[in-house]
């Protein structure tokens, strides 16, 4: 997986509000790097349930982005995942369903970096992770 990747992470095993397992969509974000043992990625996830009041967010409407089944957000209030990256890989639930341009890349870049849910050492390793994938010139946290 590469920065920018859009997957369904089928059964995700962690509803935040109990009951039932479901499919959750997830954009991949960056890593620890290789010096990490193990590397974490770092995932965010998507909802459906429309723009939440007064929270930060960027739209994903199934028009630009066709690889999600439909319209979503990303919120920048809510913290991301951190999973073993080979975990991911690996996984069975989870199904790869495109990538994002760098354009969007930059766009979340930017909501990230405003969000209190982010370390300066997570805006540091997603910066690594778009610099090693050719998006550069980004401001570093």
């Amino acid at each position: 997986m590469k920065p920018g990747t859009i997957f369904k992470w089928n059964r995700f095993p962690y509803p935040k509000y109990g009951g039932e397992l479901k499919p959750r969509w997830f954009i991949y974000l960056g890593d620890t790097g290789l010096i990490s043992t193990p590397i974490i990625a770092y995932i965010c996830t998507t909802t459906t349930r429309g723009k939440k009041q007064l929270h930060h967010c960027l739209p994903l409407p199934r028009a630009k982005y066709p690889y999600f089944e439909e319209d979503c957000i990303l919120d920048f209030d809510e913290e991301p995942y951190q999973e073993a990256k080979n975990a991911l890989e690996t996984n069975r639930d989870i199904e790869t369903k495109g990538q994002l341009d760098h354009e969007s890349l930059k766009a979340i870049y930017r909501g990230i970096c405003t969000s209190k849910y982010y370390s300066k050492k997570l805006l540091l390793d997603i910066h690594t992770s778009f610099n090693q994938i050719g998006i550069t010139g980004l401001k570093k946290p």
